[in-house]
């Protein structure tokens, strides 16, 4: 049976997206009484951009313990346990830990009001610093320039694809949303840069005249076993790695789970947005799955369709279950069957399929909620 941490039994139902206030001045308050400063590692790695950074930040953490460095690890969204967010030396924090950190900080987190987010932040870098490892990979949540993860000055930034995401939050000027995930860099002279078109490379090199700006060798060729668009983000976490210590590289690298993820047929890719949609339309060119989708509300879902019916046989609308934010299929005007039950959904795309791969996308806590239905082996 799972085993729901003091952390998650205290932030349920909170609703905090209702009223979400973007602001440093919380967390930063709350790290200062907490002791927390920009020594939670000997080197910082923050990452940036809208696609591609946990693929990178795991690549990284593999490399570099590969190297017998000590790391420390910051992502998210979770898949399957909420620990898998903070590890240390590619473990994952243990229940007894997380929930005693949280319990030791909690007041912290109530006199400040965190949210969800920036409790997993504060929780993270303390865990962090109390270990001190040689390196310390922190993925940003949401935007960069006001992202709770962004209270740290001395890092080795890493801005990975920018394209157009969280229009809601961030807008739909992909240049301004540049201008927010460059916000982490502050006055760190050294920044590296994922694989970016050439129109936002121009203008990340003008923003970035003053920096000295690293890029791994970008190809369409498949590096590593790995095909687009996770060969260019190993390329550009083989670069920060090297940046850190140079060595071989491991002979064995995985991905994290829902990231082309294959169970039983089933197809699991996160992605979420038009530019990482269009990565998958060229893996599945030709193939004509059946594809179940879902997305957040706060995302263009009909863009995001429209690119999915570029390459898909069928395509079946469902919804993300227990969460707030989740699209409502009814809304949506569109002949695509409409299922709210994932696993009704999942059952549908069995029946249509014609011997290929059925393809879950749109979100990852889709896919993670898709996952624990295969791998409990509750689609029958």
């Amino acid at each position: 049976m799972k085993t729901v941490s003091d952390f998650e039994l205290f932030y349920k139902n909170r609703g905090e997206f209702n009223n979400l206030e973007f602001t440093l001045n919380r967390i930063k308050n709350a790290a200062s009484e907490a002791c927390i400063d920009d020594c939670i590692a000997d080197n910082v790695v923050h990452i940036a951009g809208t696609n591609g950074k946990g693929s990178t930040a795991f690549f990284i953490e593999q490399i570099l313990a590969h190297r017998a460095l000590s790391t420390a690890c910051f992502t998210s969204p979770h898949i399957s346990n909420i620990r898998e967010r903070i590890r240390l030396n590619c473990y994952d924090i243990t229940s007894e830990k997380f929930d005693q950190t949280f319990n030791h900080l909690k007041p912290l987190i109530i006199k400040h009001n965190l949210s969800y987010f920036e409790g997993l932040t504060l929780i993270a870098y303390k865990h962090f610093k109390n270990n001190m490892p040689n390196v310390a990979i922190i993925e940003t949540g949401l935007g960069g320039r006001l992202d709770s993860t962004n209270i740290l000055d001395k890092k080795i930034p890493v801005i990975t694809a920018i394209s157009k995401d969280h229009v809601e939050y961030l807008g739909d000027d992909v240049f301004k949303i540049a201008d927010e995930k460059l916000a982490i860099i502050k006055n760190n002279p050294v920044v590296f840069i994922g694989d970016n078109s050439e129109h936002m490379n121009t203008y990340l090199n003008d923003k970035l005249h003053d920096k000295t700006i690293v890029r791994g060798n970008y190809s369409d060729e498949n590096y590593m076993g790995f095909g687009s668009p996770f060969a260019n983000n190993l390329r550009l976490a083989k670069s920060v790695s090297d940046f850190i210590m140079k060595g071989e590289m491991p002979q064995i690298l995985k991905l994290p789970k829902c990231r082309g993820e294959k169970i039983n047929g089933f197809v699991l890719d996160g992605g979420h947005n038009e530019a990482a949609l269009l990565k998958i339309a060229e893996r599945f060119a030709g193939k004509k799955p059946v594809v179940v989708f879902s997305s957040t509300s706060d995302r263009d879902s009909a863009l995001l369709l429209k690119v999915i019916e570029t390459f898909a046989d069928k395509i079946i609308i469902t919804t993300i279950p227990d969460f707030e934010r989740s699209l409502d299929p009814n809304l949506l005007s569109t002949s695509h069957i409409k299922e709210k039950d994932p696993l009704k959904a999942l059952k549908i795309a069995v029946e249509l399929n014609k011997n290929t791969d059925i393809l879950v996308c749109g979100s990852l806590y889709l896919c993670a909620h898709v996952r624990e239905i295969l791998t409990k082996g509750l689609l029958c």
